[in-house]
């Protein structure tokens, strides 16, 4: 379980690819095609947020992926951490 100074990112909150019904969190415009826990994960690092990477998880809306998830520390917004996110892994792939 999260404690409340911390938040979780699954990959699908970011993922183009996925609509906002399927649950991506961010603008379509911000968003990155297929993020990779290795990507969201050294993000987070880059912000200071102390990522905690778990494996095999499932999100609810897809169970059928083992797509895993970041835990981070709560520094900002969920929504500010999601975009900050996404602009690094767009700058990295770029």
């Amino acid at each position: 379980m999260v404690d409340k100074d911390r938040t979780m990112i699954w990959p699908a909150y970011l993922d183009s690819k996925k609509t906002q019904r399927e649950g991506r969190k961010i603008p379509l415009s911000q968003a990155v095609s297929t993020p990779k826990i290795r990507e969201i994960n050294r993000a987070a690092e880059k912000l200071g947020l102390n990522p905690q990477t778990e494996k095999g998880k499932s999100y609810s809306k897809s169970w059928w992926e083992n797509s895993g998830r970041i835990i981070v520390d709560k520094k900002f917004s969920k929504r500010e951490v999601l975009l900050k996110i996404s602009s690094l892994i767009k700058a990295s792939r770029s």
